[in-house]
């Protein structure tokens, strides 16, 4: 299934940043908040924003640094 704005992700440990913020910041559980076919970040590439809603940390992502948990459409 496709990610959608509002879908609950865990940011998976792929790399040193991710495992910071899952292990010194305790940040797991993001929402996304919005979509970008072309980002300057991935050189162009798609990219996802996502939130930390207890902190209001909001970062770039791409498809493979997250997983989904709950679809947009379950949480109303």
């Amino acid at each position: 299934m496709k990610i959608k704005v509002g879908d609950l992700v865990e940011l998976q440990p792929i790399n040193n940043r991710n495992r910071q913020l899952r292990g010194q910041e305790k940040k797991h559980i993001w929402e996304v908040v919005e979509l970008s076919p072309s980002t300057i970040c991935f050189d162009g590439g798609p990219g996802i924003s996502i939130l930390h809603r207890a902190t209001n940390h909001e970062r770039w992502v791409q498809e493979d640094d997250i997983k989904i948990l709950d679809y947009s459409e379950n949480l109303r």
